[in-house]
């Protein structure tokens, strides 16, 4: 580890409340969920939500302006910290002073960690940093596997006596497929609270069926293929504002026959390649609207690749319940 990079230290908990406590010190702000970092240190925000009393998401998307490790210190409450990495460069993670590379790229980027040990996360400068980070209180979480054998890989975490206080190993492509959708989100859209809470139940209970072993794993996908559909995915999602490049041009990227990838791709993502890229050209529309950026409707239309403005205001219409006119605002000379 490098020691000459500047250490944050701070707790974590079930609560909130850690959030208020140690990111004051970093001149962040916590307002609504929503956690803000001074312009000078990163840009992007994280976001904490209690699910239940004994469950919590931690969302962290950031990109560094600046080398930081933020170490979380020893707690008192007894929980699990479930990590979900799916950042765009390679991360280290310090676990008892193990250090771990994560990332999408990496094969390790999933990881549980007992509250109890300190672990230090160093993200790479100038790259986004992508994670989900469940809090399970692990009384809860004991209670589903009373009469249950758990899986050998997991068996040790299990066991307060044996001390080992983690795991590491790949994310599972469910889970992959939840955390893709989640990241191409905006945490600052009012339905963001809604969309967190309904991953965070599927993700957790696909780690239950991990821990499982009584229990057969469902809806597993090639790690090849799955990756093959993100690839497409993500040129898909490179520029909204083009038209949609059809299933023939996804397949190609994906080097897939045109029948396999639209298969996969709708057992994937339970839709269509055209409705998701509806789906998110809509999205934006809402976003350009509200902008102030432009002098009319029909501006705005065009430049999502809406000829006919009254098409537009239809669809726009179906997706978000509500007419373009009503959030609309206009360009101010």
């Amino acid at each position: 580890m490098d020691l000459s990079i500047p250490e944050f230290k701070h707790s974590a908990s079930l609560s909130p409340k850690w959030l208020e406590d140690s990111l004051n010190k970093l001149g962040c702000k916590f307002n609504n969920k929503i956690v803000s970092f001074p312009e000078n240190t990163a840009s992007g925000s994280c976001y904490f939500l209690e699910i239940s009393p004994d469950i919590s998401a931690f969302v962290v998307d950031l990109t560094l302006k600046k080398p930081m490790r933020f170490t979380r210190m020893p707690s008192e409450e007894d929980f699990w910290v479930v990590y979900y990495d799916i950042s765009d460069g390679f991360n280290k993670h310090f676990v008892d002073n193990v250090k771990h590379k994560i990332g999408y790229t990496s094969k390790l980027g999933f990881a549980i960690v007992d509250s109890r040990t300190k672990s230090t996360y160093v993200s790479s400068v100038g790259e986004r940093a992508f994670s989900l980070r469940l809090y399970i209180r692990k009384s809860y979480i004991m209670g589903y596997f009373k009469n249950s054998i758990v899986e050998k890989d997991f068996k040790n975490i299990f066991d307060d006596k044996k001390r080992k206080m983690f795991y590491y190993g790949h994310i599972d492509s469910r889970s992959n497929v939840q955390l893709f959708q989640l990241k191409s989100q905006n945490m600052h859209d009012s339905n963001y609270e809604f969309l967190l809470k309904g991953i965070t139940y599927k993700i957790f209970g696909y780690l239950l069926e991990r821990l499982n072993a009584d229990m057969p794993e469902a809806g597993a996908f090639l790690e090849k293929d799955l990756l093959a559909i993100m690839n497409s995915q993500e040129y898909l999602l490179s520029d909204v504002l083009k038209p949609f490049p059809g299933v023939k041009a996804l397949s190609k990227i994906a080097n897939m026959s045109i029948s396999k990838f639209q298969n996969l791709y709708l057992n994937v993502f339970g839709m269509s390649p055209a409705s998701f890229f509806k789906n998110e050209k809509l999205r934006l529309a809402k976003e350009l609207l509200e902008s102030g950026k432009y002098s009319l409707i029909s501006d705005v239309a065009y430049e999502l690749n809406y000829f006919k403005t009254s098409y537009f205001s239809l669809q726009y219409k179906k997706y978000h319940g509500h007419l373009p006119k009503e959030v609309f605002k206009s360009k101010t000379n």
